[in-house]
Parts: structure tokens; C-alpha cells; sequence
């Protein structure tokens, strides 16, 4: 696991010091940079994988035609290296290498080849082109500066900054998504000219010009007709077979444990496939609402874990906000970016890879929306009349008695008509069009246009697929990669630490995909089909299996309402995107009425935090 910095195009020499210094916590180890003529690759090392001098990047092949700097982990490297060894001889036992061999061999057709997270750029010194690719599912970022044939990449836009040779723009529609989706949807980033190579996507920049081309992606119209017990030891084999793979390191490997079904499953197999006792994670809280750790505990106990549970307090979360954008170089809204930078900054110091859950409610429709994703299909068949009073009681309801239950009732009967993605983004959007729309400066509304935010689920959607797996793959695409791994890998990556993700296998994925949905979810029950394979191979207590969902969540409302509640107010209104984005008026009268009122919607006002901060931090101080 690393942090990879270079570029291409350049007319002269540009030291990469400073970029590799505002990645230096990806790779700690160690770190290294290569320069060629108008070509440079750079690379922070944090030792996963032969964690000898063998493993140092940036790396040569044997003949020093082909020049790499990467990030990640290749899982089924040793099975690849063996088909390579044939023909190749290998100076390491690092993975770096094996990618460099599949290219020489392969080409871009070496991405068949490998599986894994990652993100890597190869210089090919004989084509005198840089090839570069990011994993299938966007684990591992991949962010470029692309502008009149000059690129640059790294694995964070701060890293890019420092080789810039103009002031970073503001991307105004990227901010407009943003506030409808909580994180800035691909390739955008929220500046100008900086974008994000998209998940399961390679590169190729040759002569000044750029190509990006898409390598794999989901099917959800393939079925694979089995039976329910025949689906259970099929996955349940798949996923065994995908944590063995997972545990794959030299050097020690722990769990983050919730307490939770996804990260509660892993825990069990990674224990009954190690001989070693397995370290275990878990974060909790002074307020027992978010507090999970008796769930955590109860699976160490069951296992014999070593457990290590860190106590956090609400005024330990308070300290870290203002930290926050020095960790995430995009807006990002989601309000468990706090609890998950500091529980990967206390594992950190106790090991340096952990597996989490993750994925597990994209595969298995885990989240609470998908019960609405089927209380839509059914009333769908209701006729018109039933739906419009449907539509008007809720209106009503909402009118008298403000609340987020029915705000979020009211947006969902109010699109019952239209077509499924517009009705997912509606029900899933935090600021309404409307809302922005009465908060933007008139200056703002213009640069905006008539940019449309809702038509951002619009390339995922298939009208012939079911509305569970249009809403599966839909958020595989857009809230897995934009939110929920860029969520990760920045908090963990801050501090050195690399989580692993086995239910994000791809070939685990594949074959998920080809299950009929109502397998996965049964009677508005979440997870069914994991939930039974769970409890039929005994690896949990029924009370872990059958609880209640809870997100990783944190106490903002009542914050934002007490101690937080001038600090908010200050921060948002001192902004320097205030009278640029925002009309100052009507963003304090938005804040004030979130301070009257019942309409808890703190997600929003927490958004709004996050793109102060960001905003002072990265567009007015640059």
C-alpha cells in the first residue's frame, strides 16, 4: 500500500518533493522518485508485501523498459507470478513486480489478470507512453490534472496542487452534485481540470493527449437459476474463499469489528481460517444511541479475539472537525468520516492492515432505502387515483408536521409516477433542487444553468431490470466508489493503516449479481439470503443476525443544536463561499429555521460545514 505521485508533458524538470510530502502518510516506509525527460514517477511506501529493499518504488523491469509506481494489493499475485515465471525471472516477492511482468506480457489485457485494489502508472519507455489503471470497484483512488496535454496524477489531489502552475478553480456544477449527493460524483472532484479516473477504467497518455477506456463492469441482467440452498453454499464457499485471499500480508492483519452482520461475518471466517488469534477493532461512544460495542464484544468473545475497544468521546469527535479537510481533499458530507478517521488512526498504532465489511450492504441489499426501493414497486401497480391521494396526504402530513420522516415520505410519494432513477435520486437526495436553488447567490444560479443533478444515476439505470437491482447497481457505481471507499481509504490511509475489503472481491460480486433479487431481500427484510447462510453454518448469535441496521453514525443533531450550535453558525457564515455560492441572508435564515425547528436536517447542515471548511481550505488559502 502506497501513495503514487508523477506526470507527463511537462517542458522541463519539476521536483516532486513537495507532492510526495503531502502523501507521506500514505506510505511511511519509504519513498522514491524516478524522473525521465518530461516524465516522473514518484511513490510513498507503507510495507505490505516483501517488505525488503526488493519491494522499493518506484520499479524497473529486468531490462529497465518499463518503470512502475503503485498503490495496493494484488491478492492472486502468487498464482500469476507462477504463469509468468515461466518466461519472466522475478528479482522480489512484491506484487509491484508481477503487475510490471502481466503489462510486459499482456498489455492493457493484463487487468484480466489481476485481482485486488489498486491504482498504478506504468511509463512503457519504448512507446514512450504512461499506462495507468484503477481497480473494478474504485477501492484505491486515482485523481489527474489534465489541461492543454500537461498531466499529472497522484493518489490525492493534494499532491497534485503543489505541480500546478495555475490557482485551483472551482468546479461550480461538481459543488451543485455534491449538495444533492452528499460526495462529488466521477470524474469530477469540485475543482476545474481535476477529475477522478473512474472505477475499473485504464489510461493512456501518448504525445499529449489522454485516453481513458472502461475495462469491466456488473451485469445484473444475467440470472443464475439455483436454489435458494444451492445460492447459500455457493456464496458462503465464495466469501470463505474471498477472506482467505484477503489475508494474504507479512505482516499482521486485524478486523475492525462493529458489531454489525458484514464486518461480524468476516471476523468468523478470518478466524476459522487462521491458526492465529485474530486483532480485532472497535469504536465507542459516550452516547449509548451510537454506541455498538456490547455487539462488538459478544462476537471476540465468541471467537477469542483480541479485542481492542477505544473509548471515544463526543468532545474527541468536536476536536477533530476542523482536521477533517486536511484529510478529505473533495467535499465529502457524510457524517461517519469522523468516527471512521478516528477509529483508523487508533488501529494504526496496532497494526497496519485491517479487513473491514465493506460492500456487504451493496451486494446484499443491506440498507434501509431498499425497503422503500420496494414499497415503490409494489405501489406502482396502485391506479392513479390511489397514488394522487396517496401524493396529496402526504403533502399535507408534511405541511403540518415537519419532520425528516415526513419530508423523506413526502419526496418519495411525490415521484411514484416517474421513472425509477429519478425516483432513487429523490428519495436519496439531501438538498432538493428547490432548496438549492433558494439558497444559491444569483450569480451562482447562473453559472449553474440548467444543470439537472438528478440525472446523475441516469448512465446506471436499465429499465429491464428489476428496481432492487437497479438500485444495487446504481450504488455500486456512485455511492460504493464516491462516498464509501473514498470515506475509507482517506481516514485510514491518513494514518498508514490499509483496510481490506472481502465482500468487494470482483469475482464474489459477478456472481451475486446473477441472483435473483428477491432472494436478497424477502417481505421487506434486508440481507435475507446472508442472514440465512449466517445462521445455517452457526457463524453467529441470532442477535447479531436478526438486529436492527445501524449506520456509523455520530450525534450531530444534538451538536449542532447545543454545543456546536455557534461554532456552526460562525464557520458557515465567515466562509469565503459565502456571497460566491451561497446568498449570506438566505443561508443564515436556512440555519436559523434548522435551529427552530423540528426538520432535523442535519445531514444537510453538516454538508454545508464540511464545504466551508473545504472550500477556505483548498480554494481561498491556494
Amino acid at each position: 500500500m502506497c501513495g503514487i505521485v508523477g506526470y507527463g508533458g511537462f517542458s522541463k524538470k519539476a521536483l516532486l518533493d513537495k507532492a510526495i510530502r503531502k502523501i507521506h502518510h500514505r506510505g511511511p516506509d519509504d519513498n522514491g522518485v524516478i524522473y525521465f525527460n518530461g516524465i516522473a514517477l514518484g511513490n510513498t511506501r507503507l510495507a505490505i508485501l516483501d517488505i525488503s529493499e526488493k519491494g522499493r518504488q518506484p520499479m524497473f523491469n529486468k531490462d529497465r523498459s518499463l518503470c512502475i509506481t503503485f498503490n495496493g494489493e494484488i491478492y492472486n499475485f502468487k498464482e500469476v507470478k507462477k504463469n509468468l515465471s515461466k518466461k519472466y525471472e522475478f528479482r522480489s516477492n512484491s506484487d509491484t513486480e508481477v503487475i510490471l511482468y502481466a503489462y510486459q506480457e499482456w498489455g492493457v489485457r493484463c487487468l484480466e489478470k489481476l485481482s485486488g485494489m489498486f491504482a498504478f502508472v506504468i511509463y512503457d519507455i519504448k512507446k514512450n507512453l504512461l499506462f495507468g489503471a484503477r481497480d473494478r470497484l474504485g477501492q484505491k483512488p486515482l485523481k489527474y490534472y489534465f489541461n492543454n496535454g500537461k498531466f499529472i496524477f497522484a493518489s490525492e489531489i493534494k499532491a497534485i496542487l503543489p505541480l500546478l502552475d495555475e490557482t485551483p478553480v472551482l468546479d461550480e456544477v461538481a459543488i451543485d452534485d455534491f449538495l444533492t449527493l452528499q460526495y462529488v460524483p466521477t470524474p469530477k472532484t469540485g475543482f476545474s481540470k481535476i477529475y477522478k479516473l473512474p472505477a475499473a477504467c485504464y489510461f493512456i497518455y501518448k504525445d499529449k493527449k489522454l485516453s481513458i477506456k472502461k475495462y469491466w463492469s456488473l451485469n445484473f441482467s444475467k440470472k443464475l437459476i439455483l436454489s435458494e440452498n444451492e445460492w447459500h453454499e455457493l456464496v458462503y464457499s465464495d466469501i470463505e474463499r474471498s477472506v482467505k485471499s484477503h489475508l494474504v500480508s507479512d505482516v499482521p492483519v486485524g478486523a475492525l469489528l462493529s458489531g454489525g452482520l458484514d464486518s461480524s461475518i468476516i471476523v468468523a471466517l478470518m478466524s476459522l481460517s487462521s491458526s492465529r488469534r485474530i486483532n480485532t477493532f472497535n469504536i465507542g461512544f459516550d452516547d449509548e444511541q451510537f454506541d455498538e460495542t456490547r455487539f462488538a464484544t459478544m462476537v471476540s468473545e465468541m471467537y477469542g479475539t483480541n479485542h481492542t475497544r477505544f473509548n471515544v468521546t463526543s468532545r474527541q469527535l468536536l476536536e477533530n472537525i476542523e482536521n477533517l479537510t486536511q484529510v478529505y481533499d473533495e467535499p465529502i458530507g457524510d457524517n461517519s468520516i469522523l468516527p471512521t478517521l478516528l477509529l483508523s488512526k487508533l488501529t494504526s498504532k496496532k497494526v497496519k492492515v485491517a479487513l473491514t465489511g465493506d460492500g456487504g450492504d451493496e451486494n446484499f441489499a443491506g440498507y434501509d432505502r431498499y425497503t422503500f426501493v420496494i414499497l415503490s414497486s409494489f405501489l406502482s401497480y396502485f391506479p392513479s387515483i390511489a397514488k394522487r391521494i396517496l401524493n396529496l396526504t402526504s403533502k399535507s402530513i408534511y405541511c403540518l408536521y415537519k419532520t425528516k420522516l415526513t419530508e423523506r415520505m413526502n419526496k418519495f410519494l411525490s415521484t411514484l409516477d416517474q421513472e425509477f432513477y429519478k425516483k432513487y435520486v429523490n428519495y436519496n437526495c439531501f438538498f432538493t433542487t428547490e432548496t438549492k436553488q433558494n439558497l444559491y447567490s444569483e450569480n451562482y444560479k447562473n453559472l449553474i444553468g440548467d444543470h439537472d443533478s438528478y440525472q446523475q444515476y441516469y448512465p446506471f439505470y436499465d429499465k429491464n431490470l428489476s428496481d432492487l437491482d437497479n438500485a444495487l447497481k446504481i450504488d455500486v457505481n456512485t455511492y460504493l466508489a464516491n462516498d464509501l471507499l473514498y470515506k475509507s481509504d482517506s481516514a485510514s490511509m491518513a494514518y498508514g493503516l490499509e483496510l481490506r475489503s472481502p465482500f468487494l472481491d470482483y469475482k464474489l460480486m459477478e456472481k451475486i449479481s446473477e441472483m435473483p433479487s428477491d432472494l436478497k431481500m424477502k417481505f421487506l427484510k434486508t440481507k435475507n439470503i446472508l442472514k440465512k447462510i449466517a445462521e445455517k453454518n452457526n457463524l453467529l448469535p441470532k442477535e447479531i443476525i436478526y438486529r436492527n441496521k445501524r449506520g456509523f453514525n455520530i450525534p450531530q443533531n444534538k451538536w449542532f443544536k447545543g454545543p456546536l450550535k455557534n461554532y456552526l453558525k460562525n464557520t458557515i457564515l465567515s466562509s469565503g463561499m459565502i456571497d460566491v455560492i451561497f446568498d449570506k441572508v438566505k443561508i443564515e435564515s436556512y440555519i436559523k429555521k434548522y435551529h427552530e425547528s423540528n426538520l432535523n436536517y442535519d445531514n444537510n447542515i453538516f454538508a454545508l460545514l464540511m464545504l466551508s471548511l473545504w472550500y477556505d481550505e483548498y480554494i481561498i488559502n491556494h
